[in-house]
């Protein structure tokens, strides 16, 4: 149970990183609309999908139970790259010479290497500052026991 929450935490977190990479990219290169930011968190979303998938398929790779040294590094460079390949399997949809729809044209902002950048640079951030905060939180037992 304890590694499942642990798995749903990290999925959450690196969602929100790459969000926030990639609404603050758009909105600082020129207006955002609600259908561009929805278009373009739909690669995060998937990716996160992709993520869970992958965090519970293989369990070794939460072999510590806790967010420590390794896995704040491993995690959000695994979740980039399953941004980076599902932008570039979205974005050929159809046949190979033809141009990715106006309407989904937002995805390609996952193509640019700052926002990939930014997000592994924020989830790193992320999930250390979460293995403190979960070092410092006591365990279930052990504020029972201090009376």
């Amino acid at each position: 149970m304890k590694r499942l929450v642990l798995v749903l935490e990290c999925a959450c977190v690196l969602l929100l990183c790459a969000a926030g990479a990639s609404l603050s990219h758009l909105w600082k290169s020129g207006p955002l609309s609600l259908q561009l930011a929805g278009v373009a968190l739909i690669v995060p979303t998937i990716s996160a999908i992709l993520f869970l998938c992958l965090s519970l398929g293989v369990p070794d790779l939460y072999s510590v139970d806790s967010i420590r040294f390794p896995l704040n590094l491993t995690l959000p460079l695994i979740y980039v790259a399953t941004l980076w390949l599902t932008m570039d399997l979205m974005s050929r949809v159809g046949l190979s010479i033809t141009r990715l729809p106006d309407a989904m044209s937002a995805i390609k902002v996952w193509n640019d290497p700052w926002v990939l950048g930014s997000t592994l640079v924020a989830g790193v951030i992320c999930l250390s500052i979460l293995g403190v905060l979960e070092r410092d939180r006591p365990s279930e037992g052990e504020g029972q026991t201090q009376k």
